[in-house]
């Protein structure tokens, strides 16, 4: 079970990770894997959905763990910056679903999370 920082009405799902210890877990190594977002992750396409998980789920992120990255101090956007610190490691993108596992997407109509 994991959450995601972006999913595009268009199908893409979209996270962005630090350690790469989350999005492996959900790429591989279960046979079934529940993603879990609130309806403030739900964007209009891919674009807005790698948008939002850049600007908004990772500076808050970032903030939340008392980083010292651009996004955190300021807390508006993606600098692409190459702090020591920086959360973002990784961007994975599910185009659509790997052969190897199943997943079920829960979706819950309230505002959660980054």
């Amino acid at each position: 079970m994991s959450s995601i920082n972006g999913l595009a009405e268009t199908g893409e799902i979209i996270n962005i990770d630090g350690n790469c210890n989350r999005v492996a877990a959900i790429l591989y190594g279960h046979e079934k894997v529940y993603l879990v977002a609130g309806q403030n992750k739900l964007a209009k396409d891919y674009d807005a959905a790698l948008w939002r998980a850049r600007n908004i789920a990772a500076p808050l992120n970032t903030k939340r763990l008392n980083r010292k990255t651009p996004c955190a101090v300021k807390g508006d956007k993606c600098y692409d910056c190459r702090s020591p610190e920086r959360i973002c490691a990784t961007l994975s993108v599910l185009w659509t679903k790997p052969n190897s596992c199943d997943y079920e997407i829960i979706l819950i109509e309230e505002n959660l999370g980054f």
